[in-house]
């Protein structure tokens, strides 16, 4: 469980600028977060700030947080990866799981939160995206999945993946998905023992609620 105490220590040095305190069930960070080029740290300082409201519940990471941006600085326009509401679309949250070492708090707003607002402030700037882009969306979505356990980008084969990877071990007996006709067992069942290592059962069963949704 995540506590205040922890979230106040995350933004600490690097967000001296927002605050931490408990709304209810949740903890609710807000003020102006600090947008860096490179490491947290970095010499050159803040390049930008954002308004934001942050909605953090306590089984963080297992939930993921809701960001909003909350003075319109960002247009609201799918294509800018935000909604009508200022709600951000910050990341493909299963994806920062599966690919990520590092699930703190801490490790969130110095990531993926830094990466989404070093986007758009650069897209402000240059009408481009620094870091590529997804599609917005249930597309994006697919295409992080793919690029998380390495495989084509189709949902069939994704879903297929995802449902022996959500098993607590992949049987054997089943159809191997690289579509050689083979059960797994006799075909690519290193390889998928190495990719069910990677993507653990829980990960997988959230990939698949979402996708399935969509």
């Amino acid at each position: 469980m995540l506590s205040l105490d922890a979230v106040k220590a995350a933004i600490a040095f690097d967000q001296p600028k927002l605050s931490a305190r408990l709304d209810g069930a949740n903890i609710l960070i807000e003020g102006s977060y600090l947008v860096v080029e490179g490491a947290p740290a970095a010499a050159s300082g803040p390049i930008t700030e954002f308004a934001i409201r942050m909605e953090v519940n306590p089984r963080y990471p297992h939930l993921e947080p809701k960001v909003f941006e909350v003075e319109s600085r960002i247009p609201r326009n799918p294509d800018r990866h935000i909604n009508g509401d200022g709600d951000c679309c910050v990341t493909v949250w299963e994806h920062w799981l599966a690919t990520s070492a590092d699930h703190s708090i801490a490790s969130f707003l110095n990531g993926p939160l830094n990466e989404y607002f070093l986007g758009q402030f650069w897209f402000e700037k240059t009408g481009k995206w620094p870091f590529g882009e997804r599609p917005h969306g249930a597309p994006g979505m697919e295409e992080a999945y793919a690029d998380a356990l390495g495989i084509a980008n189709r949902r069939d084969v994704l879903i297929y993946h995802l449902r022996l990877l959500s098993q607590a071990w992949p049987k054997g007996h089943w159809a191997c998905p690289c579509g050689s006709g083979k059960i797994i067992r006799h075909c690519h069942r290193k390889d998928l023992m190495g990719l069910h290592s990677r993507i653990p059962p829980h990960i997988a069963k959230k990939m698949l609620r979402r996708l399935m949704a969509n």
